[in-house]
This record gives structure tokens, sequence and C-alpha cells, in this order.
């Protein structure tokens, strides 16, 4: 993620300065669209940037199927301990049932 959205795309061809600083070179023309989207501004840098919404896009893809593993196995869970309780119950009734007579 923060290569996309803090520093910009090599194919810019910007001169590194500092870890959030680069230098345009001059009247380029660039084929990449995020090239003209960079700002040096901590504030703003590429956030807008194609490759920066690509890679929180993906951050959220992964972290999504971890939550679906945990909710599944969960869900798993919760049938067992439902079925076992189920079962308990009907033997329970089936058994008092005949002690009254």
């Amino acid at each position: 993620m923060q290569s996309g959205c803090c520093k910009p795309s090599t194919d810019c061809g910007f001169t590194y300065q500092s870890p959030t600083s680069w230098a345009k070179t001059g009247n380029a023309t660039y084929t990449n669209a995020d090239c003209d989207s960079w700002n040096n501004d901590p504030n703003i840098l590429c956030y807008n940037c194609q490759s920066c919404k690509a890679g929180l896009l993906q951050n959220i893809k992964s972290g999504w199927k971890k939550v679906a593993i945990v909710n599944i196995i969960f869900l798993v869970f919760l049938i067992i301990v439902y079925s076992i309780g189920c079962c308990a119950f009907r033997n329970n009734r089936t058994n008092n049932y005949y002690k009254g007579y």
C-alpha cells in the first residue's frame, strides 16, 4: 500500500529527494495518469491514484478472506452446539415422559 500511495510509480521517472518528496522532470508527458496526480504535500501525496486504490482494494480483499474463514468456522461450531443441544433436549423430554406414568 505504501508504494502505491506514498511514492510515485517508477515509470514516472521522478527524482528522489526524501521519502515523501519527489521532483518532477520538466515538461514531460506521462503515459501513467498517476504521474500527473502526484503531489509532494504529505496530506495529498498520491492517495487519489489508481495504484493506491488498487493496493487498498487488495488489502481489503485479503482481510475479508480471513474474516470469512473465521465466520465459517464459527458457524460450523454453532451448528454442532445447536445439534447437541437439540438432541439433549429431545432425550430429556422423552425420558421424563415415561417417568410420570
